[in-house]
């Protein structure tokens, strides 16, 4: 007989839910990551095939985000606990409503 705590990993594996567990992961601690002001001008959008889209209130903004990437990719994997996340692609939508 199998313990649940060996079973409970493969079965969420073979279900999905890890993955997509990730994936709300990576959309929850967006704020986290960036911080107060920052998430006040940014919204992580969705995370397919592991990149993430990020919308930005502005230009300057969005290549700014774009320059830190690999960094903010190293500590959001860290806070998610795996290695989710491959990419930040970075778009320029306005002020957030």
């Amino acid at each position: 007989m199998r313990r649940v705590g060996e079973a409970l990993p493969r079965a969420l594996k073979s279900l999905g839910i890890s993955r997509r567990t990730r994936e709300a992961q990576a959309l929850w601690l967006w704020p986290q990551l960036v911080g107060p002001h920052l998430a006040r001008e940014t919204r992580a959008l969705k995370l397919t095939g592991g990149i993430l889209w990020v919308s930005a209130s502005s230009t300057p903004l969005a290549h700014q985000l774009h320059l830190e990437r690999m960094a903010l990719i190293e500590r959001l994997n860290g806070l998610i606990g795996a290695p989710a996340v491959r990419d930040i692609r970075i778009r320029q939508s306005g002020p957030p409503s």
